[in-house]
């Protein structure tokens, strides 16, 4: 992962978080204890903390590379819809950030099945000489605003978040492109 990524990250998702009305529970440098659980499980020698109060910037580096940035197909895609993917799979989880991404190539013409795995096809779309970065990134944000408006529309009282994530989205816009 890029350090100008994970830079970004932590810029977006700061520290500890303990919101009672965030359905991801307790989360720091954007890592749910669901996350970190399962984390432990799968890297048993990787000295991760049990709570997820106590987990090190470095830790959650380790995290993302391993659950979020590799997996999402991150490192074989161009920039910054790198940025954008990685970060749409920390906010929202790993199959709906490739999803977005997926979502966003199809629009621009592309014939791709939207199933949130990061496999050849996807990775040749997003490599598309004819499709200008900026215009996979317009389309991908453009998704995940969708996306967030539709969780508002089916969840009223998630509204307290909207403003929150559609600012974080013009943030992923300035650093992305900017």
């Amino acid at each position: 992962m890029r350090k100008n990524v994970a830079d970004y990250i932590f810029m977006v998702e700061g520290g500890f978080v303990d919101n009672p009305k965030d359905p991801g529970g307790r989360t720091n440098y954007g890592i749910t204890a669901a996350t970190l659980a399962s984390a432990r499980a799968k890297l048993k020698d990787a000295g991760l903390p049990e709570d997820v109060k106590d987990l090190t910037k470095e830790q959650a580096l380790a995290i993302y590379e391993k659950f979020y940035w590799k997996p999402a197909g991150c490192d074989h895609i161009p920039r910054p819809v790198d940025l954008a993917v990685f970060d749409g799979c920390v906010n929202c989880g790993l199959r709906q950030g490739v999803k977005f991404l997926q979502e966003a190539l199809n629009m621009l013409g592309e014939d791709l099945a939207v199933d949130g795995i990061f496999g050849q096809k996807t990775m040749q779309a997003a490599w598309n000489h004819a499709l200008p970065k900026t215009k996979i990134l317009s389309a991908l944000l453009w998704r995940r605003t969708k996306y967030y408006n539709d969780i508002v529309a089916r969840n009223p009282d998630r509204r307290v978040f909207l403003h929150g994530w559609l600012n974080r989205l013009a943030r992923l816009w300035s650093c992305a492109v900017g």
